[in-house]
């Protein structure tokens, strides 16, 4: 015999309410509210494995629940028993929610440009000098690229280099620029 709760059963209010909340999502995120991003307390939803969306963000969990309801309250009127219902629902939902998450993962949150530096890329590329080098010392240089724009980066070089040079990527060691003065 299905749960009623005033006149409804319990599958449809779970859809009813998870529907609700996931349109609460959507029309907040509309709005600039983001509720599964970076919340600064060591809660980082998508930074569990790296960057990306979780498999526990509100959005996903609010579709497992939508899935579920909906496809408990429909089991629910095909006459099942209660425990075929609760599992088949639970599979479905999972089924549905696990597709979210697979398409979003793979096709939204990857096809975003990365804005990481690579220093491979960077070799053979002009640079303005920032902190002055000397053979002594390391300095720093500025690239600017287009998939992060400004990047400061140190650098070191066998002649002395003064600030605000163009100087050349050469290469890198340990994660140092090796530059020479750009002939103009």
């Amino acid at each position: 015999m299905p749960v009623e709760i005033l006149g409804l059963s319990l599958y449809v209010w779970i859809a009813l309410v998870s529907l609700l909340f996931l349109i609460l999502l959507a029309a907040m995120g509309s709005f600039g509210l983001d509720f599964g991003g970076d919340a600064d307390v060591d809660l980082d939803y998508g930074e569990f494995s790296g960057p990306g969306i979780s498999p526990l963000s509100p959005p996903l969990i609010a579709t497992f629940g939508t899935a579920f309801g909906a496809i408990g309250s429909l089991l629910e009127l095909s006459g099942l028993t209660t425990v075929p219902v609760a599992v088949a629902a639970m599979a479905g939902a999972l089924l549905i929610s696990g597709g979210m998450f697979y398409f979003v993962a793979r096709f939204l949150v990857r096809s975003q440009a990365s804005s990481d530096v690579i220093p491979e890329a960077l070799v053979g590329r002009a640079a303005q000098v920032i902190v002055p080098i000397s053979p002594d010392s390391q300095g720093q240089i500025l690239v600017i690229t287009e998939e992060r724009g400004r990047t400061l980066l140190s650098a070191m070089s066998p002649e002395e280099v003064p600030r605000d040079a163009i100087v050349e990527i050469l290469g890198f060691s340990g994660g140092v620029a090796n530059v020479k003065k750009k002939v103009i």
